[in-house]
């Protein structure tokens, strides 16, 4: 199989190269910062494969679901279709299987555990690119856990329970999946056409807002854990201004009826994840 500068260039965009830099990112400040684990202990290649070891699995999941999704991304944004123009098909699925049996691979090879946790990974973003998608809200909830398990994970690898890495997964679980949630609203064009079944297909525009505003709501009281639980007022701070900006979403969300608003909010939400991994450093 021939394989051409531009298949290189679209295997890395469909990889979400940035993406995984934060997952990586995430990890390391949960396990220095959160967990307390020493330097020594982070700056060693057995940590360095385990964080390979997620980065593929992750990366194997991205092409996987621009594989499947190929048809509804060529109408809800066909300007970044990567895979089936820039990355042949055919291509793209053999990097998935690679990317994946060398993520498990890596994950036995450090512990049973870590392995066992990255198979259970892999067949749960198989089945959401293939039907949980499809369905309403279960593959939302499915992203959403896999992106805590992402910081769940660190903790089997170190053998240390943290409440903060716990109470950190939770609310980037939550904030996931109001993100998704959105998405899915912004995609209804696409998924429409192709049979899909998500939240604003089956039960409206509204009520996918409802969903949203719910959790939104439970991110504003983890949020409000934080506070009464760390005594740093830089922290508090840091975490109120947090709350403000949610709150604002709320406001924002229940005025929105057009994509390019939804697709806004979005974005807000995009900055309020890299803001949770900058506040780890102030904890």
């Amino acid at each position: 199989m021939k394989i051409s500068l531009q298949d290189t260039a679209g295997f890395l965009a469909a990889s979400r190269v940035p993406n995984l830099i934060i997952v990586v990112l995430t990890q390391m400040a949960a396990a220095c910062f959160l967990m307390r684990v020493d330097l020594s202990n982070m700056l060693t290649v057995r940590f360095g494969l385990f964080l390979l070891s997620t980065a593929t699995i992750g990366a194997g999941g991205y092409i996987l679901n621009d594989y499947f999704d190929q048809k509804v991304d060529m109408i809800n944004r066909p300007d970044t279709v990567m895979v089936g123009t820039n990355l042949g098909r055919r291509l793209a699925l053999v990097s998935h299987v690679l990317l994946t049996m060398g993520g498990i691979g890596l994950g036995f090879l450090l512990d049973p555990f870590i392995g066992t946790i990255h198979i259970f990974s892999s067949v749960a973003l198989w089945t959401y690119s293939v039907i949980l998608k499809r369905q309403p809200l279960i593959g939302t909830l499915t992203i959403a856990f896999l992106t805590s398990l992402s910081m769940l994970i660190v903790m089997v690898f170190f053998r240390q329970f943290s409440i903060l890495v716990v109470a950190y997964a939770m609310f980037g679980g939550i904030i996931v999946f109001i993100r998704e949630s959105l998405k899915d609203i912004i995609s209804t064009k696409g998924e429409f056409a192709f049979g899909y079944h998500s939240v604003p297909i089956v039960w409206g525009i509204r009520r996918a807002k409802l969903i949203i505003f719910l959790a939104g709501f439970a991110g504003v009281g983890l949020l409000l854990f934080y506070l009464f639980s760390i005594p740093d007022w830089t922290v508090r701070y840091f975490f109120i201004g947090v709350s403000v900006i949610i709150t604002w979403l709320f406001l924002r969300l229940g005025r929105a009826d057009r994509i390019r608003e939804f697709s806004q909010i979005k974005k807000v939400i995009d900055l309020i994840l890299i803001l949770g991994l900058v506040s780890m450093v102030l904890i």
